[in-house]
């Protein structure tokens, strides 16, 4: 389990200090795909990299599996690193490197703890030497075998067996995001950062990679923490997530109730598109309506017009799909008319479809 405590980071400058993170407060449980939204500055990518410590944060704790990160010497926060994979948005692999050497990289350079037997003499109760073997934990370097292996295992895993001698060069920007993510697999790490690792792919590439996340998730349990700004990545594969907006995490929770309900403006921003805020300027009453995940095959707009004689306009209409259930908004258009524009929230109300009259 990953904790963020009170975490504040603050860069210094001549101008005046900047505040990236202003105590930020968030858990994130093991095997969750968990997602951090918000927009460019905001400082969800310092967020992420201070889970990792790769910046300390000014004051604050960052709490994994029960070690404090702020507290632990060097030499543990390495062995620690090694259980937290990172990707990134511009994928950052060794250009002069096979994608199969690319992957086999953590690998040469990490050493792996192996219990071992040692034999030894010591003095026995009675003085004399005795023989004694006993189990010792030791760090040793991969080997030939075992490098090969593992590559082949997680290339495999991500789909490119068949370009193991290629080079980047030669890949797409979605086969070189595979690559990153197989090498940031290499070492079997419990926690996978991904720091905007669509943002450079195009719609059907991020739909591929964001399917792989899930699979990885599913078959391997790695607890996985999405940096993005766009929320299509948080509706396809989060089951949680934290809006953060001027250095604070606004608001969190399940993504089904923050997409239905969002309470932020930012939140609000990024999940009702601009396209719904720009029907403030048409004048007249309008309602928001929520389906969340129940009443999206109710047939709302033929029932205000059937049974109540109402003729509705409607202004904005979006579905998603989020764990296999329909959710969505519609912005509709009410009659002037105050009666009817009562008997149509009144007929919203027996259907129990949620609705807001502000945007």
């Amino acid at each position: 389990m990953i904790e963020l405590r009170d975490l504040k980071k603050v860069y210094p400058s001549k101008e005046g200090d900047v505040v990236a993170l202003e105590r930020v407060d968030l858990t994130i449980e093991d095997g969750a795909i968990y997602g951090i939204i918000g927009l460019s500055g905001a400082g969800k990518s310092t967020l992420v990299r201070c889970i990792n410590l790769l910046e300390k944060p000014t004051e604050g704790r960052v709490v994994i599996d029960g070690e404090d990160l702020t507290k632990v010497k060097r030499k543990r926060l390495l062995e620690i690193r090694k259980n937290i994979g990172m990707i990134f948005q511009s994928f950052n692999l060794l250009e002069q490197r096979t994608v199969e050497a690319n992957v086999r990289f953590p690998l040469e350079i990490a050493r792996a703890r192996k219990t071992v037997e040692k034999t030894y003499k010591r003095k026995g109760a009675d003085g004399k030497k005795e023989t004694v073997t006993e189990p010792k934990e030791v760090c040793v370097r991969y080997s030939r075998g075992e490098m090969r292996g593992r590559v082949a295992e997680l290339l495999e895993l991500v789909g490119l067996s068949d370009k193991a001698k290629a080079y980047p060069s030669q890949l797409s920007g979605g086969q070189k995001q595979r690559v990153a993510i197989a090498r940031a697999l290499a070492l079997n790490p419990k926690y996978l950062l991904c720091d905007e690792a669509t943002s450079a792919l195009d719609p059907n590439t991020t739909t591929s990679i964001l399917e792989l996340l899930r699979e990885i998730n599913r078959r391997l349990g790695v607890t996985i923490i999405v940096i993005t700004h766009e929320m299509r990545v948080v509706e396809s594969i989060c089951s949680e997530v934290a809006v953060i907006d001027q250095s604070r995490i606004v608001e969190s929770g399940k993504v089904a109730d923050v997409f239905s309900f969002p309470k932020s403006e930012i939140a609000k921003e990024l999940i009702i598109p601009g396209l719904i805020r720009s029907v403030k300027s048409t004048g007249g009453k309008k309602l928001r309506l929520v389906f969340n995940g129940e009443e999206a095959d109710t047939p709302i707009i033929s029932g205000l017009a059937l049974r109540c004689g109402i003729s509705v306009n409607i202004l904005y209409a979006d579905t998603k799909n989020i764990d296999g259930k329909t959710y969505g908004h519609m912005v509709i258009a009410l009659p002037e008319e105050e009666e009817k524009a009562e008997l149509a929230k009144r007929h919203l109300k027996e259907l129990n479809i949620n609705f807001k009259e502000e945007l």
